[in-house]
């Protein structure tokens, strides 16, 4: 039996939120920076308020939009085949994205990402069985800085084969984005089989900017899955209460969801979550406390609410380093994801609030993922697992070790082998180098960026990309 999904919301208290965001949504409304949206919601029967930009959602829109939505995304590799399946009761692990800095492993200091640095991310995630999708891991600081994202995706659809997952901030960079993956896809309907995930993000409270609202637009047209992120901070851009910061963060998700399904009609969404709350005495956001984790089990249980595939941020931890502040909360995040059922989770190999990546990080991730892989499995009870008459075979005093029933299960995957963790006595833990974890995972993350290769895009697709990007930034240069 798989383990049982934690759970911390009734079906009372999911009820009460849905209701206060269409409260929200209906009488409140959404303060949207986009023309073209507005008039969009406005046609659909939405009241709008032109001299505030405000857009008041009536209910019966959000409830019909909300019957639009896909309970199931099935996502496609680099090559156009299926992937992974998100709605499905399954967990998968993404890679990080757009951090700004690297943990050298060279020197254990940060310093800038750049384009190189985003190229073996990529190489490195491809390799790693736990990571299913890989992301753009950092917004590279040696390239024209608009076009950062642009360079990174082509760094990462260069060096992986598995999907892509991108966050842009403007339609520009979405258009731009999705034109890359058309040429990586070439022919054929690029909707049935997309091959990147877009996150795009509202701004709380309660508000749309207009590159944001006009990436939605972009995106829905195309038929690429949406990941809506509203990023609320407790008492800051939403009441300091748990459950206030998540009604404002549902408000907003819903209103992207009607703005996605009146671009195109059954435009595939995840429900993304990337809670924080605030330390009022550091004055900083915080994604690794206990808080979060309640929120993470709270968000899965809205996304199966609304039947739709669910998101949210880890393994993540706030700490600048790889110490045991960063391994227990990066535990924490991810346990409370997987064992909540949540369905994609994004932020493997990131530290820092998200602000740095580490080569080290990502492989630890990988291991991390494995054991609550394992956790959530569960324990199997059939006559076979219970091998009633081969214990009493062996009977007392016996040994079970030369029983084919126990190599039988030796290699299936009843019991987890770690790559990283020590399971040697002190002796020979010593007489292969007394390495810890991390020096391991820095060992293991060279061993495969120096032999993996994962299959090259032709050269006329190479070509291609590199002047998707020259056009772009051509046409953002001044004047």
């Amino acid at each position: 039996m798989r383990l049982n999904r934690y759970k911390i919301l009734s079906e009372d208290d999911l009820s009460r939120i849905h209701q206060a965001s269409l409260k929200l949504l209906s009488e409140t409304g959404m303060a949207i920076h986009s023309k073209k949206v507005v008039e969009l919601l406005k046609e659909a029967g939405a009241k709008v308020d032109l001299e505030r930009k405000r857009v008041r959602i009536p209910k019966d829109l959000i409830e019909i939009t909300l019957d639009c939505l896909p309970s199931e995304i099935v996502l496609y590799d680099r090559n156009k085949n299926p992937a992974l399946t998100l709605g499905d009761n399954e967990s998968h692990l993404a890679s990080g994205h757009n951090a700004i800095y690297v943990l050298d492993s060279n020197t254990l200091t940060r310093r800038a990402a750049t384009k190189k640095d985003v190229a073996r991310f990529a190489r490195l995630a491809d390799a790693l069985e736990n990571i299913h999708v890989v992301s753009a891991q950092a917004m590279p600081q040696d390239v024209v800085p608009k076009a950062s994202l642009l360079h990174a995706v082509e760094a990462v659809f260069n060096n992986t084969e598995k999907h892509l997952y991108f966050s842009p901030e403007s339609c520009e960079v979405t258009r731009a984005i999705i034109g890359m993956a058309r040429a990586v896809v070439g022919d054929g309907s690029f909707s049935e089989t997309p091959i990147l995930t877009c996150q795009l993000s509202s701004t709380s409270p309660l508000s749309w900017e207009g590159g944001a609202a006009d990436a939605v637009v972009e995106a829905a047209r195309a038929g690429v899955p949406l990941v809506f992120l509203p990023q609320p901070y407790a008492g800051v851009t939403a009441p300091i209460t748990l459950a206030g910061v998540l009604t404002v963060h549902n408000a907003e998700l819903l209103s992207g969801i009607v703005i996605s399904q009146l671009v195109r009609k059954g435009t595939p969404v995840v429900y993304g979550s990337a809670w924080t709350t605030f330390d009022m005495r550091q004055a900083n956001v915080v994604i690794g406390g206990p808080e979060t984790a309640l929120m993470r089990i709270a968000g899965a249980q809205l996304a199966r609410f609304y039947h739709i595939p669910s998101h949210t941020i880890g393994p993540d931890s706030d700490s600048h380093c790889l110490d045991e502040q960063n391994a227990w909360e990066k535990f924490l995040t991810l346990h409370s994801a997987f064992t909540s059922g949540v369905n994609l989770v994004v932020n493997a190999g990131m530290i820092a609030t998200g602000l740095t990546v580490s080569f080290e990080q990502l492989v630890l991730d990988n291991e991390m993922a494995g054991i609550v892989y394992r956790l959530v499995e569960g324990i199997e009870i059939s006559p076979q697992t219970i091998a009633l008459e081969v214990i009493k075979r062996v009977g007392p005093k016996g040994n079970f070790l030369e029983e084919p029933h126990t190599l039988k299960y030796l290699r299936s995957s009843e019991h987890w082998q770690p790559k990283l963790s020590n399971r040697s006595v002190y002796e020979k833990w010593i007489e292969d180098g007394g390495k810890d974890v991390v020096e391991k995972a820095r060992e293991i993350s060279k061993k495969i960026l120096t032999h993996h290769q994962p299959k090259n895009l032709t050269e006329k697709v190479r070509s291609r990309l590199r002047e998707i990007i020259r056009e772009f930034e051509e046409k953002s240069l001044p004047g």
